[in-house]
C-alpha cells in the first residue's frame, strides 16, 4: 500500500500494517513476503543488476528474484496528485 504524501499517514502506520500482516501469516502457517521499493530521486540512477546480484548473494532464489528482476526492466512510471498525471518516464 502506498501511502507517500498523503495526509494523514505516516511510516508508523506502514510499519504496523506491516506488523499485522507478518503476525496473521504467522497465525495461519503462511509465508508473508513484501517488497519495499524507495523511488526518491535514486530509481533512476539504480544499477539494476547489482540489486539482482546483490539478491542472489544474500541467498535469495525462486521465484521472487525472478519476479524483481521483471519489475526492474522496462518499467515506466508515472505521478497523479489529485486529478493531474505527470508525463510517464523510464
Amino acid at each position: 500500500m502506498q501511502s507517500g504524501f498523503r495526509k494523514r499517514r505516516s511510516t508508523t502506520d506502514q510499519l504496523i500494517r506491516l506488523e499485522t500482516f507478518v503476525r496473521e501469516a504467522f497465525i495461519q502457517k503462511q509465508h508473508a513476503v513484501a517488497v519495499f521499493f524507495d523511488l526518491d530521486k535514486a530509481y533512476d540512477t539504480t544499477w539494476k543488476y547489482g540489486i539482482m546480484q546483490d539478491l542472489f548473494n544474500a541467498g535469495l532464489r525462486g521465484r521472487l528474484p525472478l519476479f524483481i528482476q521483471g519489475f526492474l526492466q522496462n518499467r515506466q512510471f508515472c505521478v497523479r496528485l489529485g486529478y493531474h498525471k505527470s508525463d510517464l518516464f523510464d
